[in-house]
This record gives C-alpha cells, structure tokens and sequence, in this order.
C-alpha cells in the first residue's frame, strides 16, 4: 500500500483528525486524552455503521480491532489496503509474530501503545501524542510526540553543537563516510540497540556528542534513549535523517526525482519496504547500478569520498552541527 491519507472520525461529541503516510504510526500520551475512546468510535463504527453516530472520512476503510486471543490475529492477513487501528490491549503487538505481518502487509496500521515496541521499524516522525483542543474542547488531534526529521533532538536545548565524538547507528558505508565527513572520533554502534549504552560509556567524559541515526525506523529506541541521554553531564544531540542512504540521494551526488523524495509515500510500498530507510536503500542502490557511483551499503565507494561530495554530504547537515 503506497500513499498519504487524511483520516477524520466523529460524532456529536468528539472530533478526531489525522494524517497517516507511513506503514507504522504510533500514538502515546497519558490517559485522558482521548486515546481510548478513538478506537471505541471505530469499533462501533465497525459493527453498526452510520447507525453508531460515528462518521468516518477516509479515501481508506479504517479499522478497528480488539482481539480476545492471538489466533485472531491472523485475521490481520486476509486484509489488504485498510488502515488497521489497534492498542495497547491486543497483547499481540508486542510480538514478533505480529511484526511479520505488518513488515509484509499491504496495510497501514495505526497503533496506541504508551510502550516502546522494538520489535517494528517505525518512524521518529509517525510518533504522536494526543492533546485536547483548548478552544472547543472537541477538537482532538495527535500532536508530534518528537521532533520533525532533519531537525537535531537537542535534550539539552542547546541550538549548536561541535562534537568531540560522533556515534553512528550504521556500522557499513554510514560510519565509514561520517568520519571522513567529521574530523573527530567516529564510532559505530553496531545497531539502534546499542546507542543508548555507548552513550553511558560517556557520561563523565566531558565530550560533546552528536549521535546520527536512521529516523525512519528509530522511532522505537526513542524513549529510552531521551531518558539515558538526559542523565549525560556532556551535551548529547541527535541527528536522525530519514538514513544515511537519503542524504546521498538528497545531497546531488546522484541524480534522482525529486518527486521520490518529496512524496516518499507514494512509492514505498509498504508490501516490500517494512520502513522507508529500507526504500532509500533500494532506490539508491538501482539508481547508481552500472555507474561510477554504485553503492554498496556494505562498504563506501570511494566516489563519495571526493572532497566536492563530502562537501555536499556536509550541507546536507543543519547548521547547528559544526563539523
């Protein structure tokens, strides 16, 4: 399923309104903010039609499910091109058989989990809360839990940052390209896993750090490291480009269209591209085959490495990063 979808659902009482782009969009917030009583407007929706009092606007049908056991849960795989909306009480979710079939679905699932669920690659930037509308008091709307891609997590709210050390989630062609993009240390976690205990190896270090990650699939790690960077004495920021492979495809070292970029969910398939990192990895890969450019995300070529496309790989990082 490719595709942006505005989505609005309401009675008399209550009006909720929300974007989907992505496979994966998640929902946090405290209770009383109206998480609950979305999907128990769906699923009277679900059973009873306009006869709810429910209405529900969307080009997509929009779903709602509260299973009473797991082996419901292959009910998920019969359907294709909905939008799922699940919470916190399918204790599924936290599995990594339902996992399997949201990374090989033809559907967008919308899920309200105040947990952390690791087990799916989803976006910093599909990751809202809810808030209520002061004005009218009905108006519900998910609110960006983090920060928007391309901007630095800065928990510190420092604006500028010259880091002593930088720490890449990629351990191939990411973390070989950024230290020569950076003229400090530059290490590799080895994975979005191990970024929050390297981060504690510094703590008293004193050392600035600029920790670079995968947006698109990071959002998962999000809560703990906030709360593990939080303890640094040091100034620990992150950077979370959609990928490293997006900023070489952002950067004008291989010409691409525009439109993919731009419009990225008009053509990640969510069928093939469980997180859109996984997209830019493919496009990229088919858009230097053949060519002095091919990359390998195993190992940088060295035609990225010119000074003139360092050079353009560095502008493609926000201005409070001194490099």
């Amino acid at each position: 399923m490719v595709g942006k979808y505005d989505i609005k659902i309401y009675d008399n009482k209550v009006h909720y309104h929300l974007i989907v782009k992505r496979n994966i969009t998640i929902i946090q917030g405290n209770s009383a903010t109206g998480k609950t009583t979305l999907i128990d407007m769906l699923l009277d929706y679900s059973q009873l039609g306009k006869n709810s009092g429910v209405t529900v606007v969307c080009e997509r049908k929009c779903v709602a499910f509260r299973f009473q056991n797991d082996m419901q849960l292959q009910i998920l795989q019969t359907m294709h091109g909905y939008i799922i909306f699940l919470d916190e009480n399918n204790s599924f979710i936290k599995t990594h058989e339902f996992a399997r079939i949201v990374n090989e679905s033809d559907n967008y699932f919308v899920i309200i989990c105040r947990d952390a669920l690791p087990q799916l690659p989803y976006s910093i930037e599909e990751i809202y809360g809810m808030r209520i509308n002061k004005e009218s008091q009905k108006y519900i709307e998910p609110k960006k839990t983090y920060n928007e891609l391309y901007n630095i997590y800065n928990l510190h709210d420092s604006k500028e940052i010259k880091p002593d050390t930088v720490i890449t989630e990629d351990s191939n062609s990411g973390n070989e390209c950024f230290s020569h993009v950076f003229e400090c240390e530059c290490r590799s976690a080895e994975g979005k896993s191990k970024i929050t205990a390297m981060i504690s190896e510094y703590k008293n270090s004193g050392k600035d750090l600029l920790v670079i990650v995968d947006g698109a699939a990071f959002g998962s790690e999000m809560q703990l490291f906030s709360r593990k960077a939080a303890n640094c004495n040091n100034k620990c920021v992150l950077y979370a480009p959609e990928s490293f492979e997006y900023l070489l495809l952002n950067s004008g070292i291989v010409e691409v269209d525009e439109n993919v970029l731009e419009n990225t969910y008009d053509y990640a398939d969510s069928r093939y591209y469980p997180s859109w990192e996984r997209f830019y990895t493919a496009y990229l890969i088919e858009r230097t085959k053949d060519t002095v450019l091919h990359y390998n995300k195993a190992r940088i070529n060295e035609a990225y490495l010119t000074e003139g496309n360092l050079e353009k790989i560095r502008a493609q990082l926000p201005e409070q990063i001194e490099v």
